[in-house]
């Protein structure tokens, strides 16, 4: 792909056509971004009438995704170039900006003086399959946590937008990835794992030490989120494919209710995978006695609505950035990751878990410390 001559038709097939505008989509290897970027621009093809998407991962740390940007941004505009993150566009995921700004009723309590905790899970039941090369070069922090989970997470704890424009969106969206932080000690924040079997698949090295599975803890520092902890895991072959995002309520005092035990805490829990919806945990009454209650959980399903996929194609070729990922964004992600990754081979412990299940036992025990368990 980095041959010029290869570009040929595709100018000649430009040349023929002064009036089309081209929309080129790289869901190619990652390594191949620079060169296709820089053939596009070599026959004057990233000119107004022109736009790229490029299919994740944009870089595989700070160092090579601010090179990559570079190339890209030399030869497109800004308002040109497309960042895909297909979580993004999922409609569960865009539901938590209306759940959110459109009801009175839960916007004053999202706050640290009634949240105790996030958790974001994202959990896959397949192994590596057949991109066992590709895998074993990233890992379930590039591959999950720098873009997917951030991104969620995001959605979840940016202030309410001046409007449902991009750049709206975008602005506060980078504000909550500025503020993520690690608590000292970053070791003791962050468990990694890796599934028995996984250097047997194809492409992966007999002495990897790629994980397959991440849990960490964080914080977002401003105003809103100060002192809730967030909690976010990812990794592959568990149990099931499941991906979800918990908002968890402080539990009131066992004063009226339950005082020999403590009730069940309120959460709102938004569903993106397999089913698509939101629910609300609440107490009721139970008539087992009467200072007895027990949760119980409406919940509201998404109806069939477009795959990510075709939404955020859509978008492309119309032009929308709203559900693409701005330089900033993934800048500030790769900052943060790098940290990670230096955490890894600075943490030489790499927790074994089966296949089928939940992951490392360290995973609860990260939870667990701080007298929480995992939903």
């Amino acid at each position: 792909m980095d041959d010029a001559l290869a570009y040929g038709p595709l100018r000649e097939y430009a040349d023929a056509r002064p009036d089309a505008r081209f929309a080129f989509y790289l869901s190619v290897p990652p390594e191949l971004f620079e060169p296709v970027t820089a053939g596009i621009a070599t026959l004057a093809l990233s000119s107004e009438r022109s736009r790229i998407a490029f299919e994740k991962p944009f870089g595989s740390d700070l160092s090579s995704a601010t090179a990559l940007n570079s190339v890209v941004t030399r030869a497109f505009r800004e308002d040109q170039i497309f960042r895909i993150d297909h979580y993004v566009g999922k409609e569960a995921v865009q539901n938590v900006l209306a759940f959110r700004f459109a009801n009175s009723i839960f916007e004053p309590v999202w706050n640290h003086r009634y949240v105790d905790n996030i958790q974001i899970t994202a959990f896959e039941s397949l192994g590596v399959e057949s991109r066992g090369e590709y895998y074993d070069r990233s890992g379930a922090i590039r591959d999950m946590v720098q873009n997917h989970l951030f991104q969620m997470l995001a959605l979840v704890a940016m202030e309410p937008p001046h409007d449902l424009g991009s750049s709206s969106l975008h602005d506060e969206k980078a504000k909550v990835i500025r503020s993520l932080r690690f608590g000292k000690g970053l070791s003791s924040h962050v468990v990694f794992g890796q599934y028995s079997g996984y250097r047997n698949e194809t492409g992966v090295a007999k002495d990897s030490r790629t994980e397959t599975f991440a849990a960490l803890r964080l914080e977002v520092h401003n105003w809103r989120f100060k002192g809730v902890p967030v909690y976010l895991r990812t990794g592959k072959a568990l149990h099931s494919k499941r991906t979800r995002v918990v908002v968890e309520f402080k539990s009131v005092p066992p004063v009226l209710f339950n005082e020999a035990e403590a009730a069940e805490p309120n959460r709102i829990v938004f569903e993106a995978s397999p089913n698509e919806g939101i629910s609300v945990e609440f107490n009721v009454r139970d008539r087992s006695g009467k200072d007895a209650i027990r949760s119980v959980r409406s919940e509201f399903l998404q109806e069939e609505s477009p795959e990510a996929y075709e939404r955020i194609l859509s978008d492309f070729l119309s032009g929308d950035h709203t559900l693409f990922t701005r330089w900033d964004m993934i800048e500030e992600s790769w900052r943060l990751v790098d940290e990670l990754v230096h955490c890894k081979e600075d943490c030489p412990i790499l927790h074994p878990y089966e296949p089928g299940g939940i992951g490392p036992v360290a995973a609860d025990h990260l939870i667990e410390a701080d007298g929480r368990y995992w939903y």
